[in-house]
């Protein structure tokens, strides 16, 4: 009984039928969200080392505006990933 699938041969896996790696915009906007979870991850961490207990307002500031502004940028990239999806460009 022989297998025929890509793994059985050693060849790579069609990304081309993956949500987020068909295309760069796709890729960019995966980016973005592990982007945002690394500075969710960040910031709980300055709460943790601070000496009250609590981070400085500046460092809360500074990690909300990464997130939020990743998140929108990986929400533009993966509309337009989308569409140029649709339209046949990579």
């Amino acid at each position: 009984m022989s297998r025929r699938d890509g793994a059985a041969n050693g060849s790579k896996p069609d990304l081309s039928r993956s949500r987020f790696f068909c295309n760069n915009a796709r890729k960019g906007s995966l980016v973005c969200g592990i982007l945002a979870f690394v500075a969710l991850v960040i910031g709980g961490g300055f709460a943790e080392i601070s000496s009250n207990g609590s981070p400085t307002s500046l460092e809360t500031a500074v990690v909300r505006y990464i997130i939020l502004g990743s998140l929108v940028i990986g929400l533009i990239l993966y509309i337009v990933g989308g569409r140029m999806l649709r339209r046949g460009q990579s």
